[in-house]
């Protein structure tokens, strides 16, 4: 039998996990109307101060290929682009996620972040908005 090495010990560094070390939801909203433009407002979730790191959406209804949303921290596209207005055709269809690009990662303060939709997808169609972040309260 060959020697298999030296031997090895690993120990665990368990640390106390807090808010301000994991990322949680900060926001969600389902079945947000991308057939009509304007904003859906997502309420923050137990935070007064956070930092948005992921914006997430999935369960289209269609596959998505005119709508085009972001998310604001004021109504009608106003305040800070935390996503900016793109395109959603990554959406085709309900067990497709769609991680969106975050613009801005600054510490905020808003208790309510807007959807925006710029542009309606001229037929039926819903997804789900997830809003994933730092809770630096």
């Amino acid at each position: 039998m060959s020697n298999p090495g030296p031997a090895t010990t690993v120990t665990p560094n368990n640390q106390n996990l807090n808010t301000q070390q994991a990322i949680r939801l900060l926001a969600v909203q389902k079945a947000v109307n991308l057939n009509a433009t304007g904003d859906t407002a997502l309420p923050i979730l137990s935070a007064t101060n956070f930092s948005v790191s992921n914006v997430v959406m999935s369960g289209a209804t269609i596959s998505l290929t005119t709508a085009a949303a972001g998310l604001f921290t004021a109504p009608g596209a106003g305040g800070t682009a935390i996503v900016a207005n793109a395109a959603l055709s990554g959406l085709t269809g309900p067990t497709i996620v769609s991680q969106r690009t975050v613009a801005s990662t600054t510490n905020r303060t808003e208790q309510t972040l807007y959807f925006n939709v710029a542009t309606a997808q001229g037929a039926a169609a819903t997804a789900d908005v997830y809003v994933y972040g730092y809770d630096l309260s």
